[in-house]
């Protein structure tokens, strides 16, 4: 197994943790804010914006993953008309466009984080490079498992690229 697959491999577990963790902790804050709200009668003000957070690096982390594993949505339509070695190709141009974007999300993402340091959240006040940090680490992800698929069909007789 090449480096790169490793790599992934690795990055694609921890974010399984992650987006476990941050699952739990968006369902409990939800679930205490409602409780609080209609049983106790008096709202949280941190619960909604702790379930946010949450929920943004759900999302994230989640949409890298759907990289590595192949799952997202994709018309099939040209693949099936095409010949193998052309839709090898055409695996082979997606993966890098969704490489290149990664990088360039994680290039923005990150660039919107340092124009956004020293800023905190309203009720919490959690530093907003906290929930912001999700995109450049998500972008990362992207161009990481991308290119580790892309290395992984890197000849038109290891398969089209969907496993």
């Amino acid at each position: 197994m090449h480096i790169l697959d490793q790599i992934s491999r690795l990055l694609a577990r921890v974010s399984i943790w992650l987006i476990l963790l941050a699952s739990l902790a968006m369902v409990a804050s939800l679930l205490l804010g409602v409780f609080f709200r209609y049983v106790v009668q008096s709202s949280l003000t941190w619960s909604e914006e702790v379930a946010i957070l949450a929920f943004t690096w759900v999302v994230l982390l989640t949409s890298s993953l759907g990289v590595r594993e192949d799952i997202h949505v994709r018309i099939s339509l040209i693949d099936d008309v095409l010949p193998p070695r052309a839709r090898w190709a055409l695996t082979q141009l997606i993966l890098l466009a969704i490489a290149a974007f990664g990088l360039a999300m994680a290039w923005a993402g990150y660039r919107f984080v340092e124009f956004t340091l020293g800023q905190v959240s309203p009720a919490v006040q959690y530093p907003a490079w906290l929930m912001n940090a999700s995109v450049p680490v998500a972008g990362a992800l992207i161009a990481v498992h991308a290119l580790a698929r892309l290395r992984r069909f890197s000849s038109p007789n290891t398969g089209n690229g969907h496993e």
